[in-house]
Formats: structure tokens, sequence, C-alpha cells
């Protein structure tokens, strides 16, 4: 088997598994996969409107809505208005939901640590480069198909 086909093969196996791997840690926390997301959003971003959160996830501001009323629920976050525009409600989080945010992302994290550390330094370095040409590309691709439905530039 060449390099690329053993590339695909565990691509292919590694997304499920940690798909999977989050689904635990989040469950446990009482959340979706989608709740998660926008309370990192938030965490990353600080106050936001929720126009802006559904442009930064790729959804619509009636699933940003309904997502806010059941972290809200869960006092997660908060809604306050916008200083500027009355119309306008910002998503800010909670010092509870902080902390969720961060021991997910930490638990996570800590796994992948460990397993980068199982590589020699410049296979590491190889690696984190690997990863940031993988999210510039991976957040060209999102405004692209933002703008065209296309996931392909």
């Amino acid at each position: 088997m060449g390099e690329k086909e053993a590339f695909v093969r565990q691509f292919r196996e590694i997304q499920p598994k940690f798909s999977r791997f989050y689904a635990r840690l989040l469950t446990e926390a009482g959340l979706s996969l989608p709740q998660f997301a926008l309370l990192s959003q938030l965490l990353a971003r600080g106050a936001v409107s929720m126009t802006e959160v559904g442009a930064k996830l790729h959804i619509s501001k009636p699933a940003v809505t309904n997502l806010a009323d059941r972290l809200e629920d869960k006092k997660y976050l908060k809604r306050t208005p916008h200083p500027g525009d009355r119309r306008v409600f910002l998503l800010q989080i909670l010092p509870r939901g902080k902390g969720l945010v961060r021991k997910a992302q930490g638990e996570v994290l800590s796994f992948v640590l460990k397993t980068l550390h199982a590589f020699n330094e410049k296979e590491q370095e190889t690696i984190t480069r690997f990863y940031a040409r993988l999210s510039e590309k991976l957040e060209a691709a999102l405004a692209f198909l933002a703008t065209t439905g296309s996931a392909s530039p």
C-alpha cells in the first residue's frame, strides 16, 4: 500500500474516533457537539452577536437561537443587549461554560500532546506544520463554501 492510500485509510479511521472521543466527553457534561462549538467560539472570541457566531459556525440564526436557548437554560451563557443596536443581542459565555470548554479542550489536548511526544523533534515540527497548513486550508474552504455552496475553491 502506498503512502497516499495509507494516509487516506488512517484519516478515514481517525475522524470518527475523534468524534466519539468528543461525544463521550460532552455527553458527561450534557452537551451536544453544536452546543460545544458555540461555547468554544464564545470562549475564543468573547461576546459576539448571534449573527456573527452563526456565520462563523456556518449555521442559521434560528439554529443559533435554539442552541443559545438551551445553553442559557443550563447557565453556560447569557444574552446581553448590544450597546449600539437595541435590536441585536450578544452572546456571552459564563464562568460555568468557560470551565466546561476548558476542561474538554484540555483533555483532548493532553491526549494529543502525549501522542505527539512519541515522535522525535523533527517529526513533531513536521506534524505541527501539517496541522497549521490544514487549519489554513480548512478556513479557506469554509469561507469559500459560505459564499458559493461548494467546498472546493
